[in-house]
């Protein structure tokens, strides 16, 4: 299959906002992390500059530093125009929104660019691609997270969220999925049949996060194994 960069998302999200997304603890923070389709989110560099152990899976993964700096500034231009063609607000506000957007996200974006380098000698961004099988021995992470691509785009079909699910539980003792709704912000029927599917051999909830998506969305999908215990931010 042939990854395209044009699916690339302007922007990545920091280590803050992981935390909130997942409810992420101290302890979590300490232990084996995987991510999943991360793109250029700086949580991976963020948590390992503090000591933590992040291993971030990506197609984009494949591409060379200049090339994904060059494809991210495309993105972001062409997402900004989008942004100034459709908001119904006088320039000026518009313009002051926009720039908000950019530092917040542009930020993080930087932070994993200079990082990408010498994480992916390290071993810690990897080229792989759902659901196929990612190249580590089961159980390698305690804890595996994906944010905003698995049950937003729920055009990819049950069979691709069913197998790349279980690719993830395969290395992975508990999973998160956040958001739980597709990319307008409405309830993705997917859900519903994937914790029917999980729910017999796995410990399967929806938890609420300090994070919200669009429509005030807040929930995230947690799966885990019946043998461990859940992670007392769950409680």
């Amino acid at each position: 299959m042939t990854y395209r960069l044009r699916n690339l998302a302007p922007w990545g999200r920091n280590f803050d906002e992981y935390t909130h997304m997942f409810g992420l603890c101290d302890t979590e923070l300490n232990g084996k992390i995987a991510g999943f389709a991360d793109g250029p989110a700086s949580f991976n560099a963020e948590c390992c500059q503090q000591g933590g152990q992040v291993v971030s899976f990506d197609p984009v993964y494949r591409y060379p530093v200049e090339k994904l700096e060059l494809c991210l500034q495309e993105a972001k231009r062409l997402m900004f125009e989008d942004i100034c063609k459709n908001t119904p607000l006088d320039g000026s506000i518009a313009a002051r929104n926009i720039d908000e957007l950019e530092k917040h996200h542009m930020e993080a974006t930087r932070s994993f660019l200079d990082d990408y380098e010498k994480g992916k000698t390290e071993g810690r961004y990897i080229d792989h691609e759902l659901p196929f099988k990612i190249p580590f021995p089961d159980d390698s992470f305690d804890l595996g997270l994906s944010s905003h691509f698995l049950m937003l785009y729920p055009g990819l079909g049950i069979n691709f969220h069913l197998q790349a699910l279980e690719e993830m539980l395969r290395i992975c003792q508990e999973i998160r999925v956040f958001p739980t709704v597709d990319k307008t912000g409405k309830p993705c029927g997917l859900t519903d049949r994937l914790i029917g599917h999980f729910c017999e051999d796995y410990k399967v909830t929806l938890k609420k996060t300090a994070c919200h998506y669009m429509n005030g969305a807040h929930e995230m999908l947690v799966i885990g194994r019946k043998d461990v215990d859940t992670s007392p931010v769950l409680h």
